[in-house]
């Protein structure tokens, strides 16, 4: 795990704090994370998702959120607001970014956590959907990725295909420019981290 964040030392019922992601898109810091984890931290994500829906205290041990966060901790890179504009603007100054406005995100149809625990699945499943869709999108003919993608928490989802233009758009900026910007340690450790989620699937921001 990359942290450029401090934790504070409390945590929330899981599945609040899992719901509480779907809803804070405006917190100044952001969590990113491949979209495709390999074992056995794909299994804890979804065991974590699944326990969350069911509204109780998890009873399983481990825990299922402290299951999920050992082992998905070292595909995920964490960034606050400073250190977000600075990978912000390395993308802008070398084209991996591109400016456009997002469609908006579809309107929740749960009044709180109660509701969305109580939902049938295929009420939540159906909502899911719509928001997976929305969290990837892009603007066609455009290259790279949109930048406001990482003015928020989204959720967002960065397929592969734009990062791997992104990279491409960096390789061909001025070596100058890549030399200035790989001598800051953040800089570098988002760069590779960009390289390794390519065969991921990308990643997610929230």
């Amino acid at each position: 795990m990359i942290d450029h964040i401090r934790r504070g030392p409390a945590r929330r019922h899981d599945a609040e704090r899992w719901l509480l992601r779907r809803q804070r898109r405006g917190l100044m810091s952001y969590d990113l994370e491949w979209a495709d984890l390999p074992e056995p931290a794909s299994t804890a994500r979804s065991r974590l998702e699944t326990c969350s829906d069911l509204g109780d205290l998890c009873v399983h041990s481990p825990a299922c959120l402290s299951e999920y966060e050992t082992h998905a901790a070292a595909y995920q890179f964490h960034l606050n607001i400073a250190g977000m504009a600075l990978c912000r603007d390395g993308m802008r100054r070398t084209g991996m970014t591109y400016q456009a406005t997002p469609r908006p995100f579809p309107a929740c149809p749960f009044e709180d956590i109660d509701d969305w625990q109580s939902a049938d699945q295929s009420r939540r499943d159906a909502y899911n959907e719509v928001e997976r869709a929305a969290s990837a999108q892009v603007v066609p003919q455009m290259v790279g990725i949109p930048e406001f993608k990482f003015t928020s928490n989204g959720p967002w989802r960065v397929g592969a295909r734009e990062i791997e233009e992104a990279l491409d758009r960096y390789e061909a900026s001025p070596p100058q420019l890549r030399a200035e910007l790989e001598g800051d340690d953040l800089w570098a450790a988002w760069l590779d981290w960009l390289r390794q989620t390519v065969s991921r699937g990308g990643f997610t921001v929230s």
